[in-house]
């Protein structure tokens, strides 16, 4: 039963990508914590913890490549008797481009049900889209696309011992298949941006959808 349980929470916290012609393609690797609440059959999660990224951009018609880090804050569902759910993740962090620029990157990212891979062992596997911006001085690139997930995690001591609480640690591929450049100072409008999301936000928990559209219109109208 253990392991079945672990085996649905990690496949509600990982996604990923469909192969092809790509316009921006990157790895990453994560680590953190979700922490679990049942009823019944169902569990929910509160996910909080870390991504590096690396990737590769077209800038000018040339190959860039793209490091950087920040924080992961999600939530998932799931059903104990059907082993499936899905989750929702948000990403904010600074970068550093391969000719040495600074730049902030955001984005959030969906594990969807029906693509999930369940193993008995403690780790998962999933499938889902993403939607990443990332701002330099004068540009901002938005990329949308695909991606997957591996991950495995074993349960700790919670904080709060009416919940459970699940150490994790794993890695997510990125291919887009469409992406916009905008100058920087241009300006951003919840309503349209959210018309080039590539999930209906109105599928997500409200008060994490509206953290996800609070920054990154925030992070679009910052100054460098």
């Amino acid at each position: 039963m253990k392991g079945s349980l672990v085996a649905v929470v990690l496949v509600l916290v990982v996604a990923a990508t469909s192969l092809g012609q790509t316009l921006f393609t990157g790895s990453g690797e994560f680590s953190g914590t979700a922490v679990l609440r049942f009823t019944k059959t169902s569990v929910t999660a509160e996910l909080d913890g870390a991504l590096r990224l690396s990737g590769v951009l077209p800038i000018e018609d040339a190959a860039v490549s793209l490091e950087a880090e920040g924080e992961i804050v999600g939530a998932g569902e799931g059903d104990m008797a059907s082993l499936t759910g899905v989750a929702w993740m948000t990403f904010v962090g600074r970068g550093t481009l391969q000719n040495g620029e600074d730049v902030a990157v955001c984005g959030g990212l969906t594990a969807d049900d029906g693509d999930f891979l369940i193993s008995v062992d403690a780790e998962g596997e999933g499938t889902g889209r993403f939607f990443l911006m990332i701002l330099s001085a004068r540009t901002r690139y938005e990329f949308t696309g695909s991606t997957r997930g591996v991950t495995a995690g074993s349960f700790v001591p919670p904080d709060d011992p009416s919940t459970m609480q699940l150490m994790m640690l794993g890695t997510m591929e990125f291919a887009s298949t469409s992406s916009v450049s905008h100058l920087r100072s241009d300006p951003v409008e919840a309503e349209t941006l959210q018309q080039r999301l590539p999930w209906d936000l109105g599928t997500w928990p409200s008060e994490l959808a509206a953290y996800l559209v609070d920054f990154l219109v925030g992070s679009s109208s910052e100054t460098k």
